[in-house]
């Protein structure tokens, strides 16, 4: 249903509820509706009429009421079998005979769209989800794993070169020891000459000599080459 309302604003002024009406229909099917005229001024005939386009299609079964204040106008819209299936055009409203003439839209028939437009295809492979491919974080693995690995042979070296050490020591030890208990034994072999100067002396070379010689074993040792 329209409403129009004239003279509202002022003289001859007309006004619309809605600047546009969409009746679907299909092809063969017929409808009506009302027009309400409202008349805010002096008594006047109102002129109803359509474009071309439309002449067909609407018949208007009180064209030219006479509204003192309110009057109510059937109107019978139709689309044929062989026809188009939708059909646009304007309906006219006329005031004062022809002193000021508006017009509404008019949209018969089964658009595609509510906006006129085709509908877009959209491919349905493009609905389907996209593989994400996360790359796994690499686990941080237990303490012992995270420790810095140590060469088997590195320890090995370091507990050789440890033995080595030790070995160095006691043979030196020992043959300190071995110096002191020669020399002790050289003196009181010597004991028996007469000059006590010539026997310390005679001992001091007898160790010295034995000196010599046990450096000299020492070095044929394989340990300290």
């Amino acid at each position: 249903m329209q409403v129009v309302h004239i003279n509202r604003l002022g003289i001859n002024s007309i006004e619309f509820d809605m600047e546009s009406m969409e009746i679907p229909l299909s092809p063969g099917e017929e409808k009506s509706f009302e027009i309400v005229i409202i008349n805010y001024g002096s008594p006047t005939h109102v002129h109803i009429s359509v474009t071309d386009t439309l002449r067909h299609n609407i018949t208007i079964l009180e064209d030219n009421p006479y509204v003192t204040h309110e009057d109510y106008v059937p109107v019978v819209v139709r689309i044929p079998f062989d026809g188009k299936k939708i059909y646009q055009g304007d309906m006219f409203i006329t005031v004062s005979h022809g002193a000021r003439k508006s017009s509404f839209s008019m949209v018969l028939g089964q658009p595609l769209t509510s906006s006129g437009a085709r509908p877009i295809e959209v491919d349905d492979s493009l609905s389907a989800p996209n593989k994400v491919y996360v790359k796994k974080k690499k686990s941080a693995g237990t303490w012992k794993e995270q420790l810095p690995d140590v060469h088997l042979d590195v320890l090995k070296s370091n507990y050789s070169n440890y033995e080595t050490v030790i070995s160095k020591a006691t043979i030196f030890l020992s043959g300190f020891l071995l110096l002191v208990l020669f020399i002790y034994t050289v003196s009181n072999a010597f004991s028996y000459i007469e000059s006590s100067v010539l026997g310390f002396y005679f001992s001091v070379v007898i160790s010295i000599i034995f000196t010599v010689f046990c450096v000299y074993l020492l070095m044929k040792f394989p340990i300290f080459k």
